[in-house]
């Protein structure tokens, strides 16, 4: 199912659009044809989705095998509960984040915490020197350990409003919270990691 982990990570902007047009339109023929028993609609809300689906858990999980088994899981829960997806404002990919969040908590449940944003950072070295990844390197390695002081909610609301490139509209949807309660978090995220990142400088 992976195709690079370059490539996953990097958030998708026509994703980000569609998102957007899905919330304020109506319902897609994919979708109604899906909810309908069609597979190959169902398949194609697949090829639209994954990506998303598992870059968002690769920032919740240990490894990148954690992370395609959990989308796999994903995946299998949304094709046995489509019926129950109700056109509400919410985007189809809200309601597979919603799902993933709660395939990744009933894991915990299961297993020991598995937080953990490791392989969250990674990006392609096309170009650089060896002085200049040897910076980056250093930079992303204290990002990691700042994010990892986040609570869970705010690392969700980084993850989804930074690297999925999602309002605080759309992310308010997916952790079924008001927009000010995602500003408020994120304000206290990026408060922390100022301060942990200075720290670090310092």
């Amino acid at each position: 199912m992976r195709k690079g982990s370059d490539d996953r990570l990097r958030p998708s902007v026509a994703k980000v659009a569609a998102l957007q047009l899905e919330v304020a339109g109506p319902v897609p023929d994919v979708i109604a044809r899906a909810k309908g028993g069609d597979r190959m609609a169902f398949a194609e809300l697949y090829d639209q989705h994954v990506d998303s689906v598992y870059r968002y858990l690769l920032y919740r999980v240990r490894e990148p095998s954690d992370a395609e088994d959990l989308a796999s899981e994903v995946f299998t829960r949304a094709f046995a509960n489509i019926h129950r997806y109700r056109w509400q404002g919410k985007s189809f990919l809200a309601w597979l984040y919603t799902i993933a969040r709660n395939a990744v908590t009933d894991r915990r449940r299961r297993e020991r915490p598995m937080v953990d944003l490791d392989n969250a950072y990674g990006v392609a070295e096309d170009g650089p020197t060896a002085h200049e990844r040897a910076v980056h390197g250093e930079a992303v390695d204290a990002l990691r350990g700042a994010v990892k002081h986040l609570t869970a909610e705010q690392q969700e609301v980084i993850v989804l409003r930074f690297v999925e490139n999602m309002s605080s509209r759309q992310v308010a949807k997916v952790l079924g919270k008001n927009e000010g309660a995602i500003r408020a978090l994120q304000f206290r995220a990026l408060g922390r990691l100022r301060k942990l990142l200075t720290s670090e400088v310092a």
